[in-house]
């Protein structure tokens, strides 16, 4: 019988071992504004689903809002951002444009909008790298011009992954177990 609760205080110290090492994903969620009116969201997240060493970028025009395609359509600011490539056919490292505050941006061709983007950078590893968002953008808030450029005010929250919800509660029915039948010995 101790046999059996030793491979169990084991395999228990082998979960929570594996919790420990178990990497979160992390994400910055951006809002996006022109003046005080919010035109867009951006998640920004690594870890997870995105490659490792990649930041994976996603962008959602607010209602009645679009995303601006042609010219300088998104770019960053923040420590440690050159020599980033970026994963989207159709962007190319370009100049900033009307976006003051960026330092990195990335042109699109085309003259379309669109209502959200999804890309990835690679090379950058952190999300702390990036401490600004701005975006070229169409609609209300750009007065009377049809498309006008807007920036970021970060607010950023770790997201765990799944994965590790699901390994935090297998270590914590283990020794929940392993307590019980201390307590019943």
């Amino acid at each position: 019988m101790r046999i059996i609760h030793l491979k169990f205080s084991i395999l228990a110290l082998l979960v929570v071992a594996a919790l420990a090492m178990a990497p979160a994903a992390s994400a910055t969620n951006y809002n996006i504004f022109v003046g005080s009116t919010l035109v867009a969201n951006a998640s920004v997240t690594t870890g997870g689903s995105c490659a490792s060493g990649d930041i994976c970028v996603t962008i959602d025009a607010a209602s009645g809002y679009t995303i601006r395609e042609g010219g300088p359509t998104v770019g960053f600011s923040g420590t440690g951002l050159s020599g980033l490539g970026i994963s989207l056919t159709g962007f190319s490292s370009g100049a900033c444009g009307g976006m003051k505050a960026e330092s990195l941006c990335f042109d699109t061709t085309g003259s379309g909008t669109v209502s959200s983007l999804t890309f990835e950078l690679t090379g950058a590893g952190t999300t702390t790298a990036i401490t600004d968002l701005g975006l070229h953008v169409a609609g209300a808030a750009c007065g009377t011009s049809p498309t006008c450029f807007a920036s970021s005010s970060p607010t950023t929250s770790a997201v765990p992954e799944p994965s590790t919800l699901l390994f935090l509660g297998t270590g914590l029915i283990g020794i929940v177990s392993r307590v019980r039948s201390r307590f019943r010995s």
